[in-house]
């Protein structure tokens, strides 16, 4: 690879985070208006993935139309790119929910965020993966931001938000594993590929969740909660999932979970204008330090 496509891939690594990262993070202004419709968090996550499974399924079977594609699947590749989709989209997603029924949409985005950390730690203890100065500097600075928040929001609002919190911090393990196992697995079976198969396996665990624990011929919700998660689907989930394994194929899983810490941004602007959230000189203060961290790490 030459160093012009080298450099239009790596742009282009970063754009695609960015992007995901924008899309994930006006998810809990929808999951927020759904959760007003008196729907819960696991009907809520059913009917998102009975939405966006059926275009995952078709994506699947066109692309492997492509012989080079059938040929890199095999069974020990699709077993492992179902556990890690179950820990990526089931588990992480899951757990999300669960925690943003206690705390407010900005400061749910700001503590699940905390996952870069555990990306870069995690592939420091596994992969034995080495930690550079800048890394440590970027992580350092965007942590800093998360905490200026969730004290700040720690102290305004009820004990609920300690469950919350632990909540999404099980949330951002999960996802931080998911991300650390599916590079080797996205360069095997193709972003696409293994976007589709890691999605429509933790939908299988999500509906078997679901008919054990709800009913399965009379769900609660209506039809303004339908069509919101509707929207959670195809705008939220279907196309950030395939801009996030993009983004890892290109620049790897350190930069893409920093990167997407501009997300926390992204949701407090709609939490504030679309649910009406207060907005702090401690959330000013808190985003802005997140994001000079985000560019500490693009930037030399």
């Amino acid at each position: 690879m030459s160093k012009t496509s080298h450099l239009s891939a790596t742009s282009a690594g970063f754009i695609f985070a960015i992007a995901s990262a924008a899309l994930f993070a006006i998810r809990p202004i929808f999951v927020k208006l759904v959760y007003a419709q008196g729907v819960d968090p696991t009907t809520l996550i059913a009917f998102r993935m009975l939405f966006s499974a059926p275009i995952y399924a078709i994506m699947l079977l066109v692309l492997l139309r492509d012989p080079k594609k059938r040929s890199r699947l095999n069974k020990k590749a699709i077993l492992n790119t179902g556990f890690v989709g179950l820990l990526g989209y089931y588990s992480a997603s899951f757990l999300d929910l669960m925690g943003l029924q206690y705390v407010t949409a900005q400061l749910g985005r700001m503590v699940l965020y905390v996952y870069p950390t555990m990306v870069v730690l995690l592939g420091a203890l596994i992969f034995k993966q080495k930690i550079s100065l800048k890394v440590i500097a970027s992580l350092a600075i965007t942590y800093l931001g998360v905490a200026i928040i969730f004290g700040h929001d720690l102290q305004e609002f009820g004990p609920d938000i300690g469950l919350g919190v632990l909540f999404i911090l099980a949330s951002a393990l999960s996802f931080s594993i998911y991300l650390i196992f599916s590079k080797s697995l996205i360069n095997q079976l193709g972003s696409r590929v293994f976007t589709c198969i890691a999605l429509l396996s933790a939908s299988v665990g999500i509906f078997i969740h679901y008919a054990l624990t709800r009913s399965v011929v009379a769900p609660e919700v209506n039809a303004v909660g339908l069509f919101w998660i509707l929207i959670i689907a195809i705008f939220c989930t279907v196309i950030p999932t395939f801009f996030t394994t993009s983004a890892v194929a290109r620049i790897g899983a350190n930069k893409t979970g920093i990167m997407a810490m501009v997300g926390p941004g992204f949701t407090s602007v709609f939490a504030v204008l679309v649910l009406s959230e207060s907005f702090t000189i401690y959330h000013m203060v808190g985003i802005a330090v997140t994001m000079f961290g985000v560019w500490t790490l693009k930037f030399k």
